[in-house]
């Protein structure tokens, strides 16, 4: 009996003895897998777990991304930014210089008035009242009287009035489109009265375009009927006659080249070597005695270009896309050369010549 119970007791003694060296080890094994790599930015104070971290880096990852994202789209949209920017520093700039300035109001000089700021309105072309080359040849074609400043602004938006149309649509009329805006001045006066627009000059403001052409001696007829019109130089309009587009003005310089290089040719002693010679020669239309090619000497070709539809403006520096007056006729009936058009046609005269210099001498 004691034999058999000291048997058990010896089995459990080394059954205790077996499980606790399992536990130990057990436990040393969880607690060295708890314990996190060397980190000198880890937390003393145990920190977050190793999911808490996961999770950390993760959501900076997207914060990261979403940054990168936001960055883009402001790089995108920086220079619409900096664009809008710089045109309203430059209105703010212009309506703080325009405050300080106060103008005498035309139609009552004891009032004064003040800029306040600027209206934004589309600056798309509208169905109001606008006048075309057609217009301005009438109105210089109109024997009346109105102020020098008004009659050579006539003559300039003539020069400048588009006739030559250098874009044609193959296939129908293409809309053009527009999304532009522009900016009206505002202004207030010391007798209340506000306005959007009108004309400044010198020191004074006209609140109107009409008001600003009757101080200048055109009324709706195109007549001087303004009482404000004894401040202006006021002079009689000669009808303009014989309008000239830059390819008429060119026709006739033309014709005073091939004169020029005729007589040239016929000179033996000239020094032309045969290469020069051939080249002169070679510009001459000697049946109708001009250039060859009515846009010669810019277009070095024998073509006939419909000049409605060919631009020069790339090629000479005297190039206009209107109409010019070639004469004029005053009381008593006799014509005159604009003065105008004769300066023109000089400038063109020697351009003309100094692009076939300027060829001829390559030949050298």
């Amino acid at each position: 009996m004691n034999v058999r119970r000291l048997f058990r007791l010896s089995c459990l003694s080394v059954a205790g003895l077996f499980w606790a060296s399992c536990g130990s080890d057990s436990s040393t094994q969880a607690v060295d897998s708890d314990v996190p790599e060397s980190d000198p930015s880890a937390d003393v104070s145990g920190g977050n777990s190793s999911a808490e971290m996961s999770e950390t880096s993760s959501s900076s990852e997207q914060l990261s991304s979403e940054q990168e994202s936001l960055s883009s789209a402001e790089f995108a949209n920086s220079s619409a930014v900096e664009e809008s920017s710089s045109s309203d520093a430059e209105i703010s700039s212009s309506s703080e210089a325009s405050n300080d300035k106060k103008y005498k109001l035309a139609s009552d000089t004891s009032v004064t008035c003040q800029q306040t700021g600027y209206k934004t309105v589309s600056a798309c072309p509208s169905s109001g009242t606008s006048y075309d080359c057609m217009d301005y040849k009438k109105f210089l074609t109109t024997d009346t009287t109105v102020s020098e400043k008004i009659l050579n602004a006539w003559e300039e938006k003539l020069e400048s009035c588009g006739a030559i149309r250098e874009e044609v649509a193959l296939y129908g009329i293409v809309a053009p489109v527009c999304a532009g805006v522009s900016f009206i001045p505002e202004y207030e006066c010391s007798n209340g009265s506000s306005y959007s627009g009108g004309v400044v000059e010198e020191d004074l403001f006209y609140t109107s375009q009409s008001e600003y052409n009757e101080a200048h001696g055109v009324s709706s007829s195109s007549v001087a009927e303004s009482s404000s019109s004894e401040s202006e130089k006021l002079v009689q309009n000669c009808p303009h006659e014989d309008y000239a587009l830059f390819a008429d003005i060119l026709a006739e310089v033309q014709k005073e080249i091939y004169e020029k290089l005729s007589e040239a040719l016929k000179v033996p002693d000239l020094g032309l070597n045969d290469a020069q010679k051939q080249f002169y020669e070679g510009l001459l239309d000697r049946e109708n005695k001009r250039l060859k090619g009515n846009l010669s000497p810019y277009y070095m070709d024998e073509y006939e270009h419909d000049v409605l539809y060919a631009s020069l403006k790339r090629d000479s520096e005297h190039w206009f896309d209107g109409y010019i007056a070639k004469t004029y006729t005053c009381a008593g009936g006799t014509s005159v050369t604009n003065e105008h058009y004769q300066e023109k046609y000089d400038k063109i005269l020697q351009e003309c010549m100094d692009i076939i210099n300027r060829d001829a001498e390559q030949l050298d």
